[in-house]
């Protein structure tokens, strides 16, 4: 049966400088491609492509109304801004969220040139987007990739670091319950899975769990978020084999955590503003 919500197709960092954030995460053992242009929002990224989903950077190149939002994130030094989610269709999605009485805006359909091999395609998306008010703590939209074929490369997913896709995203609230509710409209109840101190979406291999800033830094090898407010935190990465993501990681001058648990933690600083999570 076709499905309205899937898991995550990428996420969007945000950052002030978009050819200096490119070169940093190919520090961090990323094959950065080359970087688009959005000449309608006055914006431009860098992809880094993974099996199944992606990381996006974005820019602002030319403020104007349109980007205003993302110009505010980017001048406050950069974030984690939005989890766009996986569907098998924009009406399903759209219809989805409007039976949860969430008003989502109407679909937009947009397509950027994608060279390939020496040719430009063009990639096609129709995404929906929720009101800000309607959001759980973190930005949210769907996004329906109409030409996967030119998204998805297989040539474009030799991470140096050995990323394989993510596992899911860390939201820190200060009460994680207090978006519990919104949480449950946007994904279902039944993707709602209680804890004792917060909660997770369960959306496909990764999630978007909600942990409280009091207990951030015992899960996060003693760091704290870089931001105050509730905000998505952590990106987390897998990767095939994390000691060879270590020496990339010190090749690059990045200097991560290691925890007891074997995971290595990027801290938001050294990585555009969120915290980047690595497990083997």
């Amino acid at each position: 049966m076709p499905q309205a919500f899937k898991g995550i197709d990428h996420v969007m960092i945000v950052v002030p400088e978009i050819e200096a954030a490119g070169k940093l995460y190919q520090r961090l053992g990323f094959d950065v491609q080359p970087r688009g242009i959005h000449s309608h929002m006055g914006t431009a990224n860098h992809l880094m492509i993974l099996d199944g989903d992606y990381i996006e950077l974005l820019g602002v190149l030319k403020p104007d109304p349109l980007n205003a939002p993302y110009k505010k994130i980017a001048d406050e030094g950069g974030a984690l801004a939005n989890i766009a989610l996986q569907t098998d269709g924009a009406d399903l999605a759209h219809d989805a969220w409007t039976k949860a009485g969430l008003a989502p805006e109407p679909i937009i359909e947009f397509s950027r040139g994608v060279e390939i091999a020496g040719t430009m395609e063009k990639a096609e998306f129709r995404i929906v987007r929720l009101p800000h008010g309607a959001r759980p703590g973190v930005g949210l939209f769907v996004c329906d990739q109409r030409t996967p074929q030119f998204v998805y490369r297989k040539e474009w997913m030799n991470h140096p670091n050995g990323a394989l896709h993510l596992t899911g995203v860390t939201v820190v609230a200060d009460d994680p319950s207090a978006h519990e509710a919104a949480a449950a409209k946007v994904f279902g109840a039944a993707a709602i899975a209680k804890d004792k101190d917060g909660f997770t979406a369960k959306l496909s291999r990764a999630p978007i769990r909600y942990v409280p800033r009091s207990q951030f830094a015992a899960r996060f090898g003693g760091l704290q978020p870089a931001r105050t407010g509730d905000h998505a935190a952590v990106l987390g990465i897998k990767v095939r084999d994390i000691v060879v993501a270590a020496k990339v990681l010190e090749q690059g001058g990045i200097k991560p955590v290691a925890t007891n648990d074997g995971r290595l933690l990027v801290p938001a600083p050294q990585a555009a503003g969120v915290m980047l999570e690595f497990s083997a």
